[in-house]
């Protein structure tokens, strides 16, 4: 699975994209979400709307929300578009994205924004960015339990398979 420059003159509803990003102290990651709505004659991306893990409850967790394109791309730098073979038509796409509106159980490791799109797109929840880091958290997830300061369920949590 590859990525291509996201043109603005060709954005369709059930478009998957996915953009790197820093976080305020300079920590990287990536972030993903599904295009679900592009009014007709856009002419900027608060004219497109994006469903992804996105802001915050009450309580601060991530919530499966709707935003504009444009606050989509405000937490990075250029987005692209994902190149995966679909598993559904656009509209189911996007059925499948508004059927999590509102959900706030992201997890870093096993619910996160990639296994959202994925999950939509693909039918499933899969990380690259969890597959790519895995041997970094493994090592130190191996050295955390040797101190003993690991959670019981951690170990469980990054070995089972998600589904939404």
């Amino acid at each position: 699975m590859g990525t291509k420059k996201l043109n603005m003159a060709s954005i369709e509803a059930g478009m998957w994209l996915h953009m790197d990003c820093v976080n305020p102290i300079g920590i990287k990651f990536e972030h993903d979400g599904i295009v679900s709505a592009v009014t007709e004659g856009y002419s900027s991306a608060a004219d497109i709307k994006v469903i992804h893990y996105a802001g915050s409850e009450p309580h601060g967790k991530r919530l499966i929300s709707e935003t504009t394109l444009e606050e989509f791309l405000a937490v990075g730098s250029s987005a692209r578009v994902v190149n995966a073979r679909c598993r559904f038509s656009p509209l189911e796409v996007v059925k499948r994205a508004r059927s999590q509106l509102g959900r706030a159980d992201y997890n870093v490791l096993g619910r996160n924004c990639q296994h959202f799109g994925s999950w939509c797109y693909e039918g499933a929840a899969f990380s690259r960015e969890v597959f790519k880091y895995g041997v970094i958290g493994t090592s130190f997830g191996l050295v955390v339990s040797i101190v003993g300061i690991i959670a019981p369920g951690m170990a469980r949590t990054l070995q089972k398979a998600v589904s939404f």
